[in-house]
């Protein structure tokens, strides 16, 4: 993930956000292959908001997600 507009302190507020958003167990459950994409995902909405962590809502990482493991790679896949 492309991190290197952020500090160690607005990875942890991201880190902690993204969980409480979309659910520590759902989080442990992705292969290694989802959480590649939602990271990909992630940095690419990073990048589009100039790394400003404050302008992505909640529900946008519950939609990465579920575009995840929904669309591109189901979990039962």
């Amino acid at each position: 993930m492309e991190t290197e507009m952020l500090d160690q302190k607005q990875l942890d507020n991201l880190s902690k956000r993204v969980t409480a958003a979309v659910g520590l167990s759902k989080l442990q459950a992705l292969s290694t292959t989802q959480a590649q994409m939602c990271e990909v995902m992630l940095a690419k909405r990073l990048e589009k908001v100039d790394y400003q962590t404050d302008q992505i809502k909640d529900a946008e990482f519950v939609g990465i997600y579920e575009m995840v493991t929904e669309e591109l790679q189901p979990i039962d896949w």
